[in-house]
C-alpha cells in the first residue's frame, strides 16, 4: 500500500515538473447570436425554437459538467411577434435566464425600442429574476446628461451592465467582454444619444485590464460586429489582428454561418448564423501555461426532431397569449390567423443577398405598400409614384403553404413607430426627379459597400452601368403612371413612400456619399418637411385611427388576392415567383458609355485623370529630353 501511494505521489510530482506532458484542462463554449426573438421556428418542420435549443444546451451541460459556458453575441430581440412585449415583459431576457446564459452583449436591434425601451426591459428582468443574465457592453458610452437616455444610464448602473466579466471554470480564469461594431452602430439610429466608442481601441484597453489587473487566463469577446468575404471590411477578423491577445471571438451581426472557424493567429472566430437554427460549440484545450488550442468546433442544427424542453415551451405559450392580448388585439387579428397561401417559396435571405438587387419578395412588399396607402387614404388618395425599401429591412421569407399573421410580421418585423407600438409605419413625402435619381445611386453604389442597402422598388424602372464613376451610375429612371413608362423629369415633384426607418437614414446616405447625395423630403407644395412624423400614413382599426405599419400593409395586400383554387384562401400570384426586371444592370466599358450624360462627379474625375496624364506626360518628356 505504501509503495502504491509512493508511486502515485511520484507520478504527481512528474506531472507537476513536466506539465506539458499531462492531460490539459478543457473549456466548452456554447454560443448563439442574432436570436431575434425567434422563440418558435417559422414552421413546425423548420429548424429553431428556444425550447429545442434549451434541450441541446441541457444535454451538453450534463455531458461537459461544470466547465461549460453559454454565451450570446447580441441582437437577442426584434424579429417576431414575441418582441412586441419586449419592454413590458422582457420575455427574451427571462427565457435566456431560464436557459442559463452566463453572459450576453447588446446588438444594434436591442436598441430599436430606443434607450427608454431597453431600460424598461432591463428593469423588468431585474425585478422578476433572481439571477438575470449578465450583460456586457464594453464600448457603450453616454455623453452629457440627456433626457432621452437618462433611464438607460440609470439602469446600466442598477442592473448592472458591465464593461467586462470574470468567470471561473475548472480553475480557469475567464475574462469576457462585449463590443458593438462600426456597421452595427450605423444600423442603430434609434440608440441616439447613446454612443459607442471605437471597438478596437476599447478592446485594447479592456484586454490590457483583463490580462493585467484581472489576471485572466482566457479572453473571450462577444462581438456584434461580424465577418465579411471582403477582408478589408470583415470587422471581427480586423479585431483579431489588432488585438491578438483575444482567444475567442463569438461573431454576431452579419448572420454568418461558419461551418469551420476562422483563425487569426491564436484567435478563434466562431459564428452560428441566426434565429437559433444552430447551437455553436467551441471546445478548448488549456495547457498548464494557460495557452488555449482548439479541440472541437461544431454547429449543431436545432432540428424539428429535437424534443422541446417542457418548462420553456410552457413559458413560450404564456408569452404568445400576452402578444395576442396586448398587441394583436389592437388591430383585430390573431397570431395564427391565415391571411393567404403561396404555392412557392420566395427567396431565402442568403439568396436575396446573392441577387444583388431586385428580388421577387421585395417586389411583393413594395407593391403592397402602394396598395395599402391607396386603401388607407380612400377618396383622399394622391398617387404614390415610387416606393423604396432597403433589402436589410426584409427579415424573413415567405414559405410555401399557408401564410399567417405571425409569418407576415416576421418578414417586416423591425422597429418602433412614434406611437410607441412595434413595427415601422409607412410615410410619404415628395422628392424632385433629380433627388430620386440620387436616391437610386444608393442601389448602384452604396449597396456595393453595404449590401443590406440594396433597394427594392415599386412604380419605377431603373437601368444603370456598374462600371461608371461611383454615384453617377444611373442611366435612366422611368416612372410608371397609369401603366405607361414615363421618363423621370428632374424638376418635377414625385410622391415617394418608405418606412420610418428609411426616413431616419437620410443623414447616413449623405455621410457615406461624402455629401454627394443630398435629398430633402418635401410636401406637395415643395416646402421642406421638418417633422417627418407628420408624414406618417394612418389607417382605421377596431380601436380607432393608428399608424399604418408596414407589416399590416403587407397583410392587407395578401388578403386582397383572389382565391384561385376554391378553398376560400387568397392565393399569391405566380408573378411574384421571380424578379420581373425593375432594376437592370447594363455593364459597359465603352468610353462613351462611361461618360455619357455624366454629372459633375464624372466630369470632375475625368478632368483629374486628364490633368494627371498631362503632368505625367510632361514629366516623361523632361526625363527623355535630359
Amino acid at each position: 500500500m505504501k509503495k502504491y501511494i509512493s508511486n502515485v505521489g511520484f507520478a504527481i510530482l512528474i506531472c507537476l515538473s513536466y506539465p506539458l506532458d499531462c492531460p490539459g484542462r478543457e473549456l466548452t463554449i456554447l454560443f448563439t447570436h442574432d436570436l431575434h426573438s425567434y422563440f418558435l421556428p417559422p414552421k413546425e418542420e423548420m429548424p429553431g425554437g428556444y425550447a429545442k435549443l434549451a434541450t441541446l444546451i441541457n444535454r451538453y451541460r450534463l455531458r461537459e459538467g461544470g466547465n461549460c459556458l453559454l454565451l450570446d453575441a447580441g441582437d437577442f430581440s426584434m424579429g417576431t411577434l414575441f418582441h412586441t412585449s419586449f419592454s413590458k415583459e422582457s420575455s427574451e431576457l427571462i427565457l435566456m435566464a431560464e436557459m442559463g446564459y452566463d453572459a450576453i452583449t447588446l446588438g444594434n436591434h436591442d436598441f430599436d425600442f430606443r434607450p427608454d425601451g431597453l431600460a424598461e426591459a432591463l428593469k423588468v428582468a431585474q425585478a422578476r429574476l433572481s439571477h438575470p443574465p449578465a450583460i456586457i457592453a464594453s464600448n457603450l458610452s453616454f455623453g452629457p446628461p440627456d433626457s432621452r437616455d437618462q433611464k438607460l444610464r440609470q439602469m446600466v448602473e442598477e442592473y448592472p451592465v458591465k464593461k467586462y466579466l470574470i468567470l471561473n471554470r475548472d480553475g480557469i480564469r475567464i475574462g469576457i467582454f462585449g463590443l458593438l461594431g462600426h456597421d452595427a452602430r450605423d444600423d442603430a439610429p434609434f440608440a441616439r444619444p447613446v454612443k459607442f466608442t471605437d471597438p478596437i481601441e476599447t478592446a485594447k484597453e479592456i484586454v490590457k485590464t483583463l490580462k493585467g489587473k484581472e489576471k485572466a487566463d482566457i479572453i473571450i469577446c462577444l462581438s456584434h460586429s461580424g465577418t465579411s468575404p471582403n477582408k478589408s471590411r470583415s470587422e471581427d477578423e480586423l479585431l483579431a489582428r489588432a488585438v491578438p491577445e483575444i482567444d475567442v471571438i463569438i461573431s454576431g451581426h452579419t448572420h454568418t454561418i461558419l461551418t469551420k472557424p476562422l483563425q487569426q493567429g491564436k484567435t478563434i472566430i466562431g459564428s452560428a448564423g441566426c434565429y437559433g437554427e444552430y447551437l455553436g460549440v467551441i471546445k478548448l484545450k488549456i495547457d498548464a501555461k494557460n495557452e488555449a488550442t482548439l479541440k472541437e468546433y461544431r454547429l449543431i442544427p436545432v432540428t424539428a426532431d429535437v424534443p422541446d424542453y417542457p418548462p420553456l415551451a410552457k413559458k413560450i405559450n404564456y408569452f404568445k397569449k400576452i402578444v395576442e392580448r396586448s398587441y394583436l388585439a389592437l388591430y383585430g387579428v390573431r397570431y395564427d390567423d391565415v391571411v393567404a397561401e403561396i404555392a412557392f417559396n420566395t427567396e431565402t435571405l442568403p439568396q436575396a443577398y446573392s441577387l444583388k438587387g431586385e428580388t421577387s419578395l421585395g417586389n411583393l412588399i413594395t407593391d403592397a405598400f402602394r396598395f395599402a396607402i391607396k386603401h388607407a387614404e380612400g377618396k383622399y388618395y394622391e398617387p404614390v409614384h415610387l416606393v423604396v425599401q432597403p433589402l436589410g429591412l426584409i427579415r424573413s421569407s415567405l414559405f410555401k403553404g399557408l401564410i399567417t399573421n405571425s409569418d407576415v410580421f416576421r418578414v417586416l418585423s423591425l422597429g418602433l413607430g412614434p406611437d410607441g407600438l412595434p413595427g415601422y409605419p409607412l410615410l410619404t413625402a415628395y422628392l424632385s426627379g433629380e433627388e430620386i435619381k440620387q436616391l437610386m445611386e444608393v442601389e448602384t453604389t452604396i449597396s456595393r459597400l453595404k449590401r443590406d442597402a440594396h433597394l427594392q422598388i415599386s412604380g419605377a424602372k431603373l437601368t444603370y452601368n456598374p462600371n461608371r464613376t461611383p454615384f453617377d451610375r444611373v442611366l435612366s429612371v422611368n416612372i410608371i403612371e397609369e401603366g405607361v413608362d414615363r421618363t423621370l423629369l428632374p424638376n418635377r415633384l414625385y410622391r415617394v413612400a418608405m418606412n420610418y426607418y428609411c426616413a431616419q437614414m437620410v443623414d447616413y446616405i449623405t455621410r457615406v456619399s461624402y455629401g454627394l447625395l443630398k435629398m430633402e423630403p418635401k410636401d406637395r407644395e415643395g416646402k421642406r418637411v421638418t417633422k417627418i412624423e407628420e408624414r406618417i400614413v394612418k389607417t382605421y382599426t377596431p380601436h380607432g385611427e393608428r399608424e399604418l405599419k408596414e407589416w399590416l400593409a403587407l397583410a392587407s395586400y395578401l388578403k386582397s388576392f383572389p382565391d384561385r383554387n376554391g378553398n376560400g384562401i387568397p392565393d399569391v400570384p405566380s408573378r411574384y415567383r421571380t424578379p420581373e426586371g425593375r432594376i437592370i444592370a447594363l455593364p459597359s466599358w465603352h468610353p462613351w458609355d462611361l461618360i455619357r450624360g455624366g454629372n459633375f462627379i464624372t466630369w470632375g474625375a475625368l478632368s483629374f485623370l486628364v490633368t494627371a496624364l498631362f503632368f505625367l506626360g510632361l514629366a516623361v518628356w523632361f526625363a527623355v529630353k535630359k
